[in-house]
């Protein structure tokens, strides 16, 4: 007798180097170390990162990011997309809830649909650093 189980869908973490500013000329200002991303700019700079889902539904995103002060604040925000791209659920960015360590950036409201897609956005203050993000495949 065969037995089949299904997997559930387990939890995935990819490094900040997996993504990309959203403005392509902002390219300059990313500076990578382990694989993780800080901006090397004077200014607030965009950063996204796509995330790999097995199933539609409710998703929890955890952004781990490091500002050294105030100044070097992190904001990200978690969306699922329908394939057509015409549709989005979540999006309330959430920044970084203290700051001189690594901090968990908890986001909880974001959601897909059969055959869309999730992604993360962050906000990028001067020397704020992405490290990894975490979520439910």
């Amino acid at each position: 007798m065969l037995v089949l189980i299904p997997l559930a869908a387990t939890a995935r973490s990819v490094p900040a180097s997996i993504g990309r500013p959203v403005t392509w000329s902002d390219g300059s200002c990313f500076f990578m170390s382990y694989s993780t991303m800080y901006n090397g700019c004077s200014t607030r700079r965009s950063f996204e990162i796509p995330l790999t889902s097995d199933s539609s539904g409710n998703k929890t995103v955890v952004v781990t990011a490091l500002g050294a002060t105030s100044a070097n604040n992190v904001g990200c925000m978690a969306i699922g997309m329908n394939r057509e791209a015409t549709l989005y659920w979540g999006g309330t960015r959430k920044w970084l809830p203290a700051f001189g360590t690594a901090q968990f950036i908890t986001l909880t409201d974001a959601y897909i649909p059969a055959y869309g897609y999730l992604y993360t956005n962050c906000l990028v203050d001067p020397g704020g650093q992405i490290n990894t993000v975490d979520h439910n495949g």
